[in-house]
């Protein structure tokens, strides 16, 4: 059976990188999650995300969507054919809520696909720490922590299968083969 890695955290908490990391390591598929909101310093479109407009989003076939920060986010049916063209593992990066969007989906429509969820913990302090590194202006960055606190995504790590906890002492580089060997064992089981 094939699966998809559904990898969940607040904004800031590395989720993209770990993912990137992984992928390239692992030659694992990803599929693109589709966005309207404005790409962010160093994004690069059909890297990141696919950077439409609303009605762009609209239009195309999407089997999950999803609405964060006034932003709508959503999944393409050719992103997910896409994805398992070379391998039988996928990541995506998703919310909470269409990680479990996904879950309902695919047994529904009879998908030979396991979602499995992966919530990445690192501290809230950390978060505003590297959102602002990042050159996120100040008041997007408190609006993005209000946002956080509000939906009470922390409440989500209960409640996914999997829970990788980031150490803010070791390097990037460090945290990413430490997420790689958490991803090797989640697959092994």
């Amino acid at each position: 059976m094939k699966k998809l890695l559904c990898v969940i955290g607040p904004s800031g908490s590395g989720k993209s990188t770990y993912v990137h990391y992984v992928k390239e390591k692992m030659h694992f598929g990803e599929i693109i999650s589709t966005t309207t909101r404005v790409p962010r310093k160093g994004e690069i479109d059909g890297v990141d995300y696919h950077f439409v407009s609303h009605q762009e989003f609209l239009e195309m076939d999407m089997i999950q969507r999803d609405e964060y920060a006034n932003q709508f986010y959503g999944t393409a049916q050719k992103d997910l054919d896409n994805a398992y063209q070379n391998n039988d593992f996928a990541f995506m990066v998703v919310t909470y809520e269409g990680a479990q969007m996904f879950k309902k989906l695919f047994v529904e429509r009879n998908f030979d696909i396991e979602v499995v969820t992966v919530f990445i913990y690192t501290p809230i302090e950390e978060l505003r720490q590297r959102m602002i590194h990042r050159g996120d202006d100040i008041e997007k960055v408190n609006e993005r922590i209000d946002n956080i606190q509000k939906r009470k995504e922390y409440e989500n790590k209960e409640k996914t299968d999997y829970v990788f906890y980031v150490d803010i002492n070791h390097s990037l580089e460090e945290s990413c083969e430490n997420f790689q060997s958490f991803i090797m064992d989640i697959i092994e089981r």
